[in-house]
């Protein structure tokens, strides 16, 4: 009978041991996935605000007196206009430097217009050739993903393209932000996930070490560093929880949604239910992330991040698409303020996705948007247009035009199977459909 309890609790020990290793495992490969998952995560939110901002700052320049600049305009009214507007965001806005150049060349670009008042670049000087700036040189908003080094420092830079009225890129606005404390934020974060995997292993380091010296003296105390194995686990998930807005959407804590197997007696059995509840948590904290990635901060649609993730996977399928342009924001953000010019974007967002749908909508600039859905018959298309209109002009009649008048000027295109169309040729006659409405409403008014 000795021997028996003897050779039953060697085993168990071998278990509590195995036990440990897998748990140590767990949580360093848990650990490098969360690190990796929540890095890029955090590095797709920070290409965001970036892109966010010179989107922002796009949309309030003219692209005919953008694109007309010369370097004899210099000093001019025009010239110093757009240099005091690009000089609000310069001292507002947590970046480094702010600029518009121009295309002069293939993969040639130089100054128009830095309002920097310590060492500004001269119009026409030469502009260190990006792939994000040969990007929005092509129309398309883009951030570098590694920094490059000029004479001013080393910068991670976001670029987008002004238009004209002939929808042809006029100019374009860049944004600099310094590479060490872009590079820091992310460092910082996957140095506290890191303190998170340390802490949990030393946790467990403790808790396996208490039990392997007390298994010789008895169950009990074997049970108790299970508890405080179980604490651990427990805490590691409420750490990876505890973003306010996340808990929120998904619907409690960590704690509150964890299993409760308190009353099995089977304190193994409750440590595993934990650590399958931190798996489950993780994915959804990882989901989470990615849709907060991909998501416009101003009006919950989707942004450019996920416009140019859905433009680089769509080649091969046939689809529709509806370019919308606020009209008239600019006179609403004169006359009303800021404050009414974002309700009016916001209103324009919610109008297309009720119309297309939220997850089919994208906002591509600061009064710009654009729905991809599937292949849709003409005239089904332009019922959802009219739907979108009269939607407006609800809007319209119910505010009294408080804010300023709603309007939204569209233009559509098909690409079919077999078209061989690429999304660049579709967008354009998107646009030019786009503009042409845009002056009709124009000489309507």
């Amino acid at each position: 009978m000795k021997r028996r309890k003897t050779r039953s609790f060697n085993l168990t020990l071998k278990y509590v041991i195995l036990l440990g290793v897998l748990l140590f495992a767990a949580n360093i490969l848990l650990g490098m996935v969360i690190m990796r998952r929540s890095g890029d995560a955090l590095r797709s939110l920070l290409n965001k605000n970036m892109l966010d901002i010179t989107d922002t700052a796009a949309g309030f320049l003219d692209g005919d007196i953008l694109g007309a600049l010369t370097e004899e305009d210099v000093g001019s009214p025009a010239f110093e206009d757009i240099k005091n507007k690009l000089l609000v965001f310069q001292n507002h806005v947590d970046i480094e430097f702010i600029y518009a150049v121009k295309q002069v060349g293939e993969e040639e670009f130089v100054f128009t217009v830095d309002p920097d008042p310590v060492d500004p670049g001269e119009f026409g000087e030469e502009v260190l050739c990006t792939p994000a700036l040969i990007s929005a040189g092509k129309g398309v908003a883009s951030v570098d993903m590694d920094p490059a080094a000029d004479r001013w420092g080393n910068f991670y830079s976001a670029y987008s393209p002004v238009f004209d009225s002939k929808g042809n890129v006029a100019g374009i606005i860049g944004v600099d932000f310094d590479a060490s404390e872009y590079e820091g934020q992310i460092r910082g974060y996957a140095v506290l996930i890191a303190i998170m995997i340390i802490v949990s292993c030393l946790i467990g380091g403790t808790v396996i070490v208490l039990m392997s010296a007390r298994m010789r003296r008895g169950l009990k105390a074997m049970n108790q560093g299970l508890e405080e194995l179980s604490d651990g686990v427990k805490q590691l998930s409420e750490e990876i929880g505890s973003n306010p807005g996340y808990s929120k959407e998904a619907g409690g804590s960590p704690a509150d949604r964890s299993p409760d197997e308190s009353g099995s007696g089977d304190e193994i059995a409750v440590l595993n239910a934990q650590i399958r509840s931190i798996g489950e948590e993780m994915k959804a904290y990882l989901a989470y992330m990615q849709e907060k990635a991909n998501t416009d901060a101003l009006t919950d649609v989707r942004n450019t991040t996920a416009y140019h993730e859905r433009i680089d996977s769509i080649d091969g399928e046939a689809y529709s698409i509806a370019l919308f342009d606020i009209d008239n924001l600019k006179k609403i953000n004169d006359e009303y303020g800021h404050s009414a010019g974002d309700e009016i974007i916001k209103k324009s967002a919610a109008i297309l996705a009720d119309v297309f749908g939220s997850r089919n909508v994208y906002r591509i600039g600061g009064d710009e948007f654009i729905a991809i859905v599937e292949e849709l018959p003409e005239e089904e298309m332009k019922k959802k247009l009219s739907a979108a209109a009269d939607a407006c002009e609800a809007y319209n009649r119910k505010s009294g035009e408080a804010y300023g008048r709603l309007s939204l000027s569209a233009g559509t295109a098909v690409c079919r199977i077999g078209s061989e169309q690429s999304f660049k040729e579709v967008f354009v006659r998107a646009d030019e459909s786009m503009y042409s409405e845009k002056e009709l409403h124009h000489k309507a008014r």
